[in-house]
């Protein structure tokens, strides 16, 4: 991080990282959002939020789940806290395609912030609890109760929801159809699965410019050591295309820069012919921080003396969207 972070208030920066003083537009969606549901597992009571869109029927429907990052919480994701969220675009989504979108909270770790459990061994601050069967047993619970398809299940997340979002794509590469991890690599000292089962789709989305994720490698967050160390974002691509045996030659091309005072442009980089018709795909952000590319939901200069440049050239969540709409899990 740049010399002035090291400065701000600690009750600033957590201001900051919940998304204070950021820019926030009037939301869209007519459906219902259910918030602060609850279910305990393993003697845990959890929460959750869930969007149900309007005339859902009875038809199996995808599900996507989103997960916050470190310090965040499913108001943060949804804009609930009055703020600019990029994943709140998913809910105008889910009205439109008629898709359920779940919201989970994580659990506080050892500085009380909430988070999740996402491998790194060295990330001291990350709660223990087991997020896998939490979330395992959220879905089965909402099976029951929504005709969610259990074959178009996806997740995504950022920072911490990303690292999250990695470990359901190795550990449960047989139960969700596709997931993109944002702002987030793999970490460098895992303490789980070392491989998926199956090939898995996966988008990867990260900015060259992020001072809390660096993007070649190294000590994840500020100058303590308690976020563990991550993998650079190449390594992270890397492994994806050895464990689905993609072709390690990409196709490329530059999305257009519709806005040039951003000072950031977004490469792509396509890795196909996969086993079992599976993608791998990175959005490189160059010149984005860690922050999610959005059209609609800008985040203000405070915000981003911490967590670096924010691209407008893309909206994230319609990105995303694109990228899982016709994807399904192949029967075993």
């Amino acid at each position: 991080m740049g010399s002035n972070h090291h400065f701000l208030p600690l009750v600033l920066v957590i201001s900051v990282l919940f998304g204070a003083h950021a820019e926030a537009r009037k939301p869209q969606f007519p459906g219902i959002l259910l918030k602060d549901q609850s279910i305990v597992i393993q003697d845990h009571e959890r929460t959750y939020d869930l969007y149900v869109p309007t005339k859902l029927g009875t038809s199996p429907r995808p599900l996507v789940l989103l997960l916050h990052g470190h310090i965040g919480n499913a108001d943060v994701m949804t804009g609930e806290n009055r703020k600019a969220a990029p994943y709140k675009v998913w809910l105008d989504i889910a009205e439109r395609e008629k898709l359920l979108v779940l919201i989970p909270d994580g659990v506080e770790g050892s500085k009380g912030h909430r988070g999740w459990n996402d491998c790194r061994a060295d990330a001291t601050s990350n709660p223990t609890l087991d997020d896998v069967a939490f979330i395992d047993t959220l879905l089965n619970s909402l099976s029951k109760a929504y005709p969610v398809d259990a074959s178009r299940l996806y997740v995504t997340g950022t920072s911490n929801g990303g690292g999250m979002t990695y470990r359901l794509a190795i550990e449960r590469s047989d139960r969700f159809a596709a997931a993109a991890p944002i702002v987030a690599a793999l970490p460098k000292n895992s303490e789980c699965k070392a491989a998926p089962d199956k090939p898995i789709s996966i988008l990867i989305m990260n900015g060259t410019r992020d001072p809390l994720l660096p993007y070649t490698g190294g000590q994840t967050g500020n100058s303590k050591a308690e976020r563990g160390e991550s993998l650079s974002t190449r390594e992270s691509v890397r492994y994806w295309v050895q464990q689905n045996g993609c072709n390690t030659l990409p196709e490329v091309h530059d999305l257009a820069d519709k806005n040039e005072k951003d000072n950031s442009r977004i490469h792509v980089e396509h890795f196909g012919k996969c086993r079992d018709g599976v993608d791998v795909f990175l959005y490189e952000v160059r010149g984005g921080g860690h922050t999610e590319p959005s059209l609609s939901e800008h985040y203000r200069r405070l915000y981003k003396r911490i967590v670096g440049p924010q691209n407008r050239d893309i909206e994230m969540a319609d990105e995303v969207w694109a990228f899982f709409r016709n994807r399904q899990r192949q029967a075993d």
